[in-house]
């Protein structure tokens, strides 16, 4: 007897739709999507890659995706050819490309392997995404902060005359006053005027800084003389603290400008007195450690939340700025951006209500 096989009906329905819904949403999406084999060659192209590179489909398929790279950036293509041959994703890669009428526009690029059943590597799948609005929203953000710095380094200058000027006459009076409530009140008034000059020296050493003119007088020197000195300013200014220094049995020789590295501890004992008003007990170590002189300082005060600590050393930033503790927010980046000069690093360690250490490191000569 012959034996009939019948094959039994197959749904494809649910596979057809899923393939209609993916299909519907590259299409209309609004980032540019493109497929690739390994060889550079366009294989699809929705609707937003046509408005954004000017292309028409039947234009593209087929060629290689060089038609939208710059002549001085082919490069970047094997470069990102080598990462998806290795599995590699490439994420957020900004970069320029080339429409059909040769106008250059920024892009965002994420490109992704596209793999056979087998896992094998046999393409790429490349989201573009216009970043047009965003690179002239950084360009506009940049050229305020540029006049911002201008104006800045400006007042500073225009300050510093005046202030000067005060400052001695309140120094002739203070000399010359007869009352001890008169010298007194002359002595706090100096130490505003003292505070003030200091803000404006920050201010005007921010502006140095973002126009490259902060000067450095760089010569070998002992580490711990710079430190004490620091040491002994803050004493005078904030006496009710008590400044304990730990040294190594050996002084380090350093090759820095001992006024700078002097002007980043005086910041941060400064700001460890700030912010340990109710412990006052301050703690600076000097160490040596695999070819560098490591400084901290330590205070019991009230700590920084951790969501600060990558932010701490930006310029402007500040932990509290509603709590009126003073300050711009400028010390710690005139310190970091000095100690990056210098080849060093710095760094901090907190914990709210237990208080920080803040750490300076300086290359020791091999």
């Amino acid at each position: 007897m012959a034996t009939e096989t019948f094959l039994e009906d197959i749904d494809y329905s649910d596979a057809i739709k899923k393939q209609a819904m993916l299909a519907a949403i590259i299409d209309s999406s609004d980032d540019a999507i493109i497929s690739k084999t390994l060889e550079g060659i366009i294989t699809s192209w929705n609707q937003a890659a046509r408005k954004m590179f000017g292309y028409e489909e039947s234009e593209v398929i087929g060629r290689h995706i060089s038609l939208l790279i710059p002549y001085d950036r082919q490069q970047e293509e094997d470069m990102i050819i080598d990462s998806i041959r290795r599995g590699l994703k490439v994420q957020h890669f900004e970069t320029l490309r080339q429409t059909s009428d040769g106008r250059l526009i920024p892009i965002s690029l994420t490109v992704s392997p596209i793999k056979s059943e087998d896992g094998t590597v046999i393409g790429a799948s490349k989201i573009a995404r216009d970043i047009s609005e965003q690179v002239k929203a950084r360009e506009e953000i940049r050229a305020l902060n540029a006049r911002k710095d201008e104006f800045i380094g400006i007042a500073g200058h225009e300050l510093r005359t005046p202030i000067t000027t005060i400052k001695g006459y309140m120094q002739l009076l203070e000399g010359q006053a007869e009352s001890g409530v008169a010298r007194d009140f002359l002595r706090k008034a100096l130490r505003q005027v003292n505070k003030l000059n200091r803000l404006v020296g920050d201010l005007l050493d921010v502006s140095k800084i973002q126009a490259g003119q902060l000067q450095y007088n760089m010569i070998a020197c002992r580490l711990l003389p710079v430190v004490r000195e620091g040491i002994e300013t803050v004493r005078q200014i904030y006496s009710g603290h008590s400044i304990e220094l730990i040294t190594p049995i050996e002084d380090p020789v350093i090759t820095a400008d001992g006024a700078k590295i002097e002007q980043v501890l005086i910041n941060f004992l400064t700001n460890a007195v700030k912010y340990s008003p109710a412990a006052a007990n301050i703690i600076v170590k000097v160490i040596t450690s695999e070819g560098k002189a490591i400084v901290s300082v330590k205070d019991f005060g009230i700590g920084i939340p951790r969501h600060h600590l990558d932010d701490i050393f930006n310029r402007y930033y500040r932990v509290n700025p509603d709590q009126g503790s003073g300050g711009l927010g400028i010390g710690l980046y005139i310190s970091r951006e000095i100690i990056r000069r210098h080849g060093g690093d710095t760094w901090v360690e907190s914990k709210e209500g237990e208080g920080s250490v803040f750490y300076f490191s300086l290359p020791l000569p091999g």
